[in-house]
């Protein structure tokens, strides 16, 4: 559907299409909220997946907004909500569901115990409302030809037909294909990752992991998602000008081949401290897992440029909107792909011995060393303009 509101969004424009997803997300909550069967948690989820398109679409907005010399600053803020979404979300889901049982003195009547995850739902419902209203008064429309034309019938007439999106064939250029298949990469790797990690620091020492209690895994990766957020909004416009967007996305896919492998090294030093008690060893352990998320820092540094490079590759500005959504589909594979394919190489490394338990790590450096040679096909900075015509 990502491709489709893409589309939609070049001819309606880019503020209907976000005003829809923030409804989308406000519906598909309170039906979760509400759900006592599983067939209406599927529904639910089916709302949302069919109706919430804004990441493309906001990126689309975002680089309609900027221009070449604040673009990376732009698509750079984008990381701070993000991050900021990943570290509450789970916190709200987390802590306020069931609270008929966590919070009986307040929430003691029926409706809680029936619907024991309403309130956490709840309070997403109302984030998405504040944000439709917050778009529908202040958001302004991005879609050149709307705002264009919006007054005058003089002007309607003058639309051309580069001001509207081409059909999805003409879309499939190489510089679009080679753009959206380092995001595709970039974002396989990432989502593996971020199966492997937790399961990584809670898993027993003498398969592979950390062994940490949940409290220090959730504060862990609570503070590296603010961490990461500022990090982010600060360094990556001031980076991309100082080194160029191509150096700075290969430094991204890079830093993936030390952070898999920093996992067996982590682990190799834990039992090291668990067995012989070298207080060296917890030093080194956590000095390690530190400097896996520096690496992870500049690791996502890499969807700011990746976003950059999908922008500026689009035929017309017109299109814009429906190569985001292309992107976003082949995203939606890697969200998939990535997490199946780590976790399940994770336990077959473990459950058959390959290298000791730690073959993951390896075959996904490996594909990372596949994305850096990827990102070498790509200009040294963006995609240069390319007006072509629509119809």
């Amino acid at each position: 559907m990502a491709i489709y509101w893409g589309r939609m969004s070049g001819y309606l424009g880019r503020k209907p299409i976000l005003l829809l997803s923030c409804a989308a997300v406000g519906i598909s909550m309170s039906l979760l909220g509400m759900s006592t069967t599983f067939w209406m948690v599927v529904v639910s989820r089916c709302i949302l997946g069919g109706l919430n398109s804004n990441l493309g679409i906001m990126k689309t907005a975002v680089g309609e907004m900027a221009d070449d010399t604040n673009r990376a600053d732009a698509f750079a803020l984008m990381s701070v909500p993000w991050a900021a979404g990943m570290s509450l979300g789970p916190l709200i889901g987390g802590s306020l569901s069931d609270p008929h049982t966590h919070f009986p003195h307040i929430f003691s009547g029926k409706l809680w115990k029936d619907f024991p995850y309403l309130l956490p739902c709840a309070i997403i419902v109302l984030t998405s409302f504040l944000a439709f209203l917050v778009a529908f008064v202040h958001l302004r429309e991005t879609l050149p030809h709307k705002h264009n034309t919006a007054n005058s019938p003089e002007s309607t007439s003058m639309t051309t037909r580069s001001q509207l999106p081409l059909p999805l064939r003409t879309l499939i250029t190489s510089r679009v294909l080679l753009s959206i298949s380092n995001y595709f990469v970039l974002s396989f790797l990432t989502m593996a990752y971020l199966a492997i990690q937790p399961l990584f620091l809670a898993m027993p020492l003498s398969i592979g992991g950390l062994a940490l209690e949940p409290m220090q895994i959730g504060s862990i990766l609570g503070f590296y998602g603010f961490h990461n957020a500022f990090v982010q909004a600060l360094l990556l416009g001031p980076l991309i000008r100082g080194f160029g967007l191509r150096r700075v996305l290969r430094c991204s896919l890079s830093a993936l081949i030390p952070i898999f492998l920093l996992f067996p090294l982590m682990n190799i030093h834990a039992k090291d401290w668990q067995i012989h008690h070298h207080p060296n060893s917890r030093f080194i352990v956590y000095t390690l897992l530190a400097a896996q998320f520096i690496l992870l820092s500049v690791q996502d540094s890499g969807y700011g440029c990746v976003y950059m490079y999908i922008t500026s590759s689009a035929p017309n500005r017109h299109s814009l909107g429906r190569v985001n959504g292309i992107g976003q589909t082949v995203v939606a594979i890697a969200r998939l792909v990535g997490p199946a394919f780590g976790n399940t190489v994770l336990g077959l490394s473990i459950e058959k011995g390959w290298v000791g338990g730690y073959a993951v790590y390896f075959m996904l450096s490996c594909v990372a060393v596949g994305g850096v040679l990827l990102v070498g096909m790509l200009p040294k900075s963006a995609w240069e303009t390319e007006e072509v015509e629509g119809g």
